[in-house]
């Protein structure tokens, strides 16, 4: 737990759905046409457009990604990495746009748009016989593997980045009812609370690594003043939490983003007090 708090079941799913597809491709020799030319690294901007017109905006920034639209937020990498793929495709059959009825096969208009670089795709029905999607770029229809659907079909905040703090981000003190501490010239002090030096620097570590099973806005904070978690972090940042259960959910909000983190409640349970 202390390397790492969480695996997200979610997560894991679809790395084995990639995995498999990674395989299909070394079965078939890598020779099927894509749906698109772009490579995932070619990729600076993406652009998701439900039915309602609801749009989800991510651009490259740096080593990672950031969603600009509705909010401005760290993406989460593996997703966006999971959503590259799409441009790579494989396109089992291929049709001219004029030769089939693109309403009745949900293209128009369709289910999702997803832009890359300004290459649009659209996403319809899945055909009954395989269970493959139709896709439409330009003027071709393409039918390709269904995987991504439930990720760009669910919520913008889906592709919010899980990480409780940011990444690469060091906690250089940090203080809850349970305890507080900060770094020294050589090690960690304690202020408060029952913990070592070094419980407390492995307690900053596990802050530094926390990833919670699902990242979500709130649309009423907790209504708060004083926060049950504050962090320091480098270059002179910081980061309050509040402690709150809603509806079985355990979380802890961002008190300045309103992001509301879900957590198993043991996880949750030592980042407040250092106790396995």
């Amino acid at each position: 737990m202390r390397r790492r708090l969480l695996i997200n079941l979610a997560v894991v799913a679809l790395a084995g759905l990639l995995a498999a597809v990674a395989w299909l491709d070394l079965e078939r020799g890598d020779q099927s046409p894509r749906l698109t030319g772009l490579s995932p690294d070619e990729v600076r901007v993406v652009r998701i457009q439900d039915a309602d017109g609801e749009t989800l905006r991510m651009e490259r920034s740096g080593e990672g990604w950031l969603i600009t639209e509705p909010v401005e937020a760290p993406a989460s990498q593996f997703h966006v990495e999971q959503l590259l793929e799409l441009g790579r495709a494989p396109s089992e059959r291929r049709y001219p746009l004029d030769d089939v009825d693109a309403r009745e096969l949900g293209l128009i208009p369709p289910q999702i748009k997803v832009a890359f670089n300004g290459t649009g795709i659209g996403l319809g029905d899945t055909e009954p016989m395989d269970g493959l999607r139709y896709a439409v770029v330009d003027d071709r229809v393409h039918l390709i593997p269904d995987g991504l659907m439930p990720l760009l079909d669910g919520p913008w905040w889906n592709f919010l980045d899980r990480h409780l703090l940011p990444r690469g981000a060091t906690v250089t003190a940090l203080e809850t009812p349970a305890l507080a501490g900060r770094t020294g010239d050589d090690d960690w002090q304690v202020d408060r609370g029952d913990l070592d030096a070094d419980e407390l620097a492995e307690l900053a570590a596990a802050w530094s690594e926390a990833e919670a099973l699902v990242a979500r806005p709130l649309d009423d904070p907790p209504d708060v003043d004083t926060p049950d978690v504050r962090l320091c972090l480098d270059e002179g940042r910081e980061r309050r939490f509040v402690a709150t259960e809603e509806s079985g959910e355990i979380r802890l909000v961002d008190m300045d983003s309103r992001v509301a983190y879900v957590l198993p409640e043991h996880v949750r349970g030592y980042l407040l007090d250092g106790r396995e």
